[in-house]
This record gives C-alpha cells, structure tokens and sequence, in this order.
C-alpha cells in the first residue's frame, strides 16, 4: 500500500474516456435544487450516468457545500468538485418572482427537479409539485418526509441518523453513541432519492402508450409523480432485521462495538504489528475453514457447542478470545494470508492513503482525474457505483464555477435573448 501512482492510477479506460457510450441517463434532463449533500449526492449520481443536470444556486453566495472542508487552490471546497460534476452550474434567486418564473420555465422543460428545502418552502415559492407540470419527477429530500407531526422540522442528517435508529446500534455497550466520520444519512438519502427518480422515471415511460400518450391520462404530458425521500427513513431502510425483531420478540439490537449482534464470529482483531484485521468467520462452511486455519478443529462443526450459528453466538466470548489469542500472535499480513489460503473473508481496515495505492482501486478506475468546464485545477475523483458493462457512467469534468452556466442555459434552453438575460441580472433575479 502506498501514494496513489499516476501511471497505475490515473490511465485507466473509464477514467481516460473524453468521449465515451452515453450512460443509461442520457436525454434525461434534471433541475437539481438540491443543496449541501443530500440534494447534491442525487445530483451526482444522475450527472454522473448521462443526464443532464441543470443546478440552481443562490446569486453571489452558492450552494454551501462549495465552501465545506478542503479545498483547491483557487479555494473551493474538494467536495464540491466531487458532487458538482457532471452539472451546469446556474445562479436563480428563489425569492424573487422573476427567478421563481425562470424555474417553472426550465420544470417544464425538465425531466425530474431535485430538492431537499424543508417541507412547504417550494410551495410557498409557488413552485410545489401542484404548480409544475404533471410530467414532472418531483423527488424531494427532507428530514422526516413531508408528511406526518414532524414533516416541517428541520432534519440534519446527525438528527436523523439517531432517529432512524443507527446511533442506537453504533458503537460500544458502555459507551456513548457513535457517529461516522461521513454524513451518512445525507448519501443515503440521495441515494434513495436517485433511485427514485428512476423508479419513476420508468413508471412513467411504461404509462405511455403508443405515440408518447399515458395509459389511463389521456396526455402525454402526464404521469409524474412524487418521490418523497425522509433522511430518517433512509438510515430506518438499513436496520435489517431490527423492526420484526422487536415486533416479534420484544428484542432492542444494543450497539456491538466491534462486532455484529448474533453473527459469530465476526469483528475486528489487533494483530502483532498492532494493526487491526477484519474476519468474518460466520457461516458453517466458512467458520469451519477459520478454526482448521488456526489449528482449532476441536471447535469445528464436530463440537455440539460449536456446531450451529446458534450455539456459536452462546459462546461468542470464549470463541472471540481465541481468535483474539491466534491474531494476537501474528503479523496482520500473516493472519491475511492464512485466512486468505483457507478461503475465510479477512482483510485490513484501509485509510484514503492506503485506498489510493490499492491495485485492485485502480484496476475498477475508481479514481478519475478531472478539471472543471472551462480550465482550472485538475484533481481526482472518486468514480461513482455501480460499474454498467455497456452504459458505463464516467466523470466528464469537475464541480463548476459558481453561475457558470447561467447565460448558456437560459439562452439555449429557455431561448433569452442577451437582452433579456441582462435585464434578470440587472434585477437579481439571476
């Protein structure tokens, strides 16, 4: 593991691509209201497969992740350049009447519009699912949903991930709850919010019959619909078995530290060199490999207290200890390469520095290098999931300027004259 390497990095066929098949997306267009990183991630991810995504900024100021953590040379944020690319960048004021009509001109031009303001700002704006076109996607991001007692509260993803039920699950019995060092709520949520769209997307294709008319509508400007995507509800989506657990038996999954609640064994050991190895050594056939492995068989499968996942998770202490004891006596890269011999899931806990030397990364070309439209500072990327064999999405260049786009998109898609574009820019509409 090392720096990432230019010539094993960079030069990879879906990073090198300039042209390339249009991904599965291509000839949708998006209006990406979204903001910060809920919204933004939605945007990325249909940007980043072939639509093409118009995003709406406040004049002067920007969307706010440009200005969070890191950032290039010229002073925007590295996250920015990550999840604004792929897009046309304009600036709208969604306070004034004149920037709300150059909305509603490009919704009706539109595909699907992205948005995560709290619920009942776009109507107020008058720009709510009922003021746009039937056509519309409408995929709208929030911190409980937009509807139920706490649809207008204010929802950070922090908040909602507690909500949801993941800081109850996350970290140690006797400690206090843990929060990952990423907005996770915020990226599932846009995750759910782009597949969404394209869930509705394909409903709304599949309505229309012969010629572009909706099945049942009578037009074929209808069909659209709302997706309505709660942050709490997206991390609520990952609990697995947690909600029939407690409607069935009464039981609370309690945080596990290292390891996973009734899946034995599985967790992280510190080996000789005091790094740590992760080993998921459940299953029958798998755990029974890991004990042959570190020369344990009288605890196979031919041990009655050994014998059944069941059993395993009774004596989880005893048989975490001795793993712990087996680890303990060996080089992380030692316990990898036995485990990995015997066929036993087992492999370290990797950071950015190790990630960027990894073969297996750069053979994916899962990091692409990018500039922004127009020049500036090249920097890498992460390339997006999943890999499409045959409309592959790719990165065609890094987060915009702010407004860069405004004039060729009012222009092109709304036919403004010059004219007229200065006089939205002489108002501050634009």
């Amino acid at each position: 593991m090392g720096q990432i390497g230019a010539e094993r990095c960079l030069h990879t066929p879906q990073a090198d691509a300039a042209e390339g098949p249009p991904g599965p997306l291509a000839g949708i267009k998006v209006l990406d209201l979204g903001q910060v990183v809920a919204g933004n991630f939605a945007g990325a991810l249909l940007a980043y497969y072939g639509a093409d995504v118009v995003k709406v900024e406040p004049p002067g100021k920007g969307d706010a992740l440009r200005s969070l953590r890191l950032a290039d040379a010229s002073g925007t944020s590295l996250w920015w350049r990550s999840y604004g690319r792929n897009r046309r960048c304009i600036t709208v004021d969604l306070h004034s009447a004149a920037g709300q009509g150059v909305v509603r001109r490009l919704a009706g031009r539109s595909d699907v519009l992205v948005e995560n303001f709290r619920p009942g700002v776009m109507e107020g704006w008058g720009l709510g699912p009922k003021d746009l076109p039937p056509h519309l996607i409408y995929t709208r991001i929030s911190g409980y949903g937009q509807t139920g007692p706490r649809a207008r509260e204010p929802g950070y993803a922090s908040v909602c991930e507690a909500y949801g039920g993941l800081r109850a699950i996350n970290g140690f019995p006797d400690g206090p709850p843990i929060r990952p060092n990423i907005s996770l709520g915020d990226s599932l949520a846009g995750l759910h919010a782009a597949f969404g769209a394209v869930m509705a997307l394909l409903h709304r294709d599949r309505a229309r019959g012969p010629g572009g008319a909706c099945a049942g509508l009578g037009t074929p400007s209808g069909s659209g619909q709302v997706v309505d995507v709660a942050i709490s509800e997206s991390i609520f989506n990952m609990m697995e078995g947690a909600v029939p657990e407690w409607f069935t038996h009464r039981a609370i999954r309690p945080p596990s530290g290292t390891t996973l609640t009734n899946v034995v064994p599985s967790g992280a050991w510190q080996a000789q060199d005091g790094k740590y190895v992760i080993i998921g050594g459940n299953g029958n056939s798998v755990y029974n490999r890991l004990v042959a492995a570190m020369g344990r068989e009288d605890l196979g499968l031919t041990n009655p207290r050994f014998a059944t996942d069941a059993v395993r998770n009774e004596n989880e202490e005893e048989l975490n200890a001795v793993i712990a004891t087996w680890v303990a006596g060996r080089s992380s890269e030692e316990v990898m390469s036995v485990l990995k011999a015997a066929r036993v899931p087992a492999g370290p806990i990797l950071n950015m520095a190790d990630i960027a030397g990894e073969a297996q990364y750069q053979a994916r070309g899962m990091f692409q290098p990018a500039s922004p439209p127009g020049g500036g500072e090249e920097v890498v990327l992460p390339a997006m999931s999943p890999v499409l064999g045959g409309t592959p999405g790719r990165t065609r260049w890094a987060g915009p300027g702010l407004g860069q786009h405004t004039e060729e998109v009012l222009r092109e898609e709304l036919g403004m004259t010059q004219e007229e574009v200065a006089d939205l820019r002489q108002s501050g509409a634009i």
